[in-house]
């Protein structure tokens, strides 16, 4: 049980208090961290699976493509990536990033490009 003491205006104090709140203040923050931290990971973890399983779907069409430059990836990419989204009911913002990551591999795509 805590003292209590008796300040000299004839108020009472509890001795201690502000040390337990910042105590439990820290716990509560590193658990919060925790559960951010793990449930930010596992949303990362399905974003690249999606986009793996994204390019996965439009690499056997890129293949078929006659005339392959990177403009033409692009804008190959922008318009799948749209019914891809539409088809896994992703979002547009969704849609955009899976674009912009296919995109971003065009120079590992190229080197398995038949050669024409």
């Amino acid at each position: 049980m805590k003292k209590k003491t008796v300040s000299k205006k004839g108020t009472k104090k509890k001795g201690g208090g502000l040390l337990a709140g910042a105590l439990v203040g820290g716990a509560l923050g590193v658990v919060a961290g925790m559960l951010e931290s793990e449930s930010g990971q596992k949303m990362q973890k399905n974003f690249m699976k999606l986009s793996g399983d994204f390019l996965n779907y439009i690499a056997p069409q890129v293949k078929k493509m006659k005339e392959v430059g990177e403009p033409e990836y692009e804008a190959f990419v922008a318009e799948k990536a749209k019914s891809y989204a539409k088809a896994k009911k992703l979002s547009l913002a969704e849609a955009k990033i899976l674009a912009a990551k296919a995109k971003h591999s065009w120079k590992h795509i190229k080197k398995h490009l038949p050669k024409r």
